[in-house]
């Protein structure tokens, strides 16, 4: 049995949530892990990984997706 690792970003997905069946392969500019209809970003492995693929950790220990990143930059 092996153990799997989720992020979650922390705006747009804040709840965790997790629907496998609605997952799609990643493409160009798009965000790994994000659910078809309702747009929660999510990224399964080691937070190595997802920094790696554009993800952020914050000081508060926030996780965000690069979508996420791109809103909260000011100006």
């Amino acid at each position: 049995m092996s153990i799997r690792t989720f992020i979650f970003c922390d705006i747009c997905n804040p709840q965790a949530l997790r629907t496998i069946e609605f997952r799609r392969s990643s493409r160009i500019n798009e965000r790994s892990g994000r659910r078809i209809s309702d747009g929660r970003s999510w990224f399964e492995g080691e937070l190595s990984d997802a920094i790696s693929n554009g993800w952020s950790c914050t000081d508060e220990d926030q996780h965000l997706c690069p979508a996420c990143q791109q809103l909260a930059r000011p100006g």
